[in-house]
């Protein structure tokens, strides 16, 4: 499947008018959106666009500057349908309308899922939709320098506990519809167990960088 095919028949089916996007980088798939999806009149665009201290992934060491300039002319032809909202999602979430759909593609520890999924599910309308990428079933997902990636099965857990369907439709693709229907997870594949004990077995840690193998184990410092 491909992932923009994917999300711009979904949008289009859906008469999504107003939707934002959570991590944007060089605006790629805001350019594939808004050329494709006539009816979405308001393109919301979140990312702090700087290198963050605290965030332990691949895409923090690119030229973030060069990054939002890119982003910049990619969305030139559509600037009256864009608000760019630069700033951590906690940080311009305030500044969202209600909207149709968001589609979440930032930081995907665990620490990041967390916080955009709870920070922007306020915003969605009733029967409106949350959607992602990085859904992976391994949360290794990156080398065992980097945080790991929890996307899947925190969304999962995140539908239950707001008592909403979770589909994941494949490409390492999901989304939550805020129906109230009660929670149920399709899926197009097999993510197996929510739990995590497994991906972290001895065998496993085994290849893990020293430094994440003792944090792992608790032998960190506190």
């Amino acid at each position: 499947m491909d992932r923009l095919n994917y999300w711009i028949e979904f949008i289009n089916s859906r008469d999504i008018k107003a939707m934002a996007e959570v991590g944007v980088w060089r605006g790629h798939f805001a350019e594939a959106i808004l050329q494709n999806c006539p009816k979405v009149e308001k393109y919301y665009l979140i990312d702090p666009w700087k290198t963050l201290g605290d965030w332990n992934k691949p895409l923090n060491d690119d030229d973030m500057e060069d990054a939002l300039a890119e982003t910049q002319r990619r969305i030139e032809p559509f600037k009256e349908r864009c608000h760019i909202l630069r700033g951590r999602t906690t940080e311009v979430a305030n500044e969202l309308p209600e909207l149709d759909f968001s589609y979440i593609d930032g930081d995907h520890t665990l620490r990041g899922i967390s916080v955009d999924l709870i920070q922007i599910w306020p915003k969605i309308r009733d029967n409106g939709w949350v959607g992602g990428d990085d859904f992976t079933s391994s949360i290794w997902q990156h080398s065992s320098s980097y945080e790991p990636s929890l996307v899947f099965p925190f969304a999962v857990h995140f539908a239950e506990g707001v008592q909403c369907p979770i589909t994941a439709p494949g490409s390492n693709q999901f989304y939550i519809v805020k129906s109230g229907a009660g929670f149920r997870f399709d899926q197009d594949g097999d993510y197996g167990e929510t739990e995590l004990l497994s991906q972290f077995s001895p065998s496993r840690l085994f290849g893990l960088s020293t430094g994440l193998r003792r944090r792992i184990l608790g032998l960190g410092r506190r």
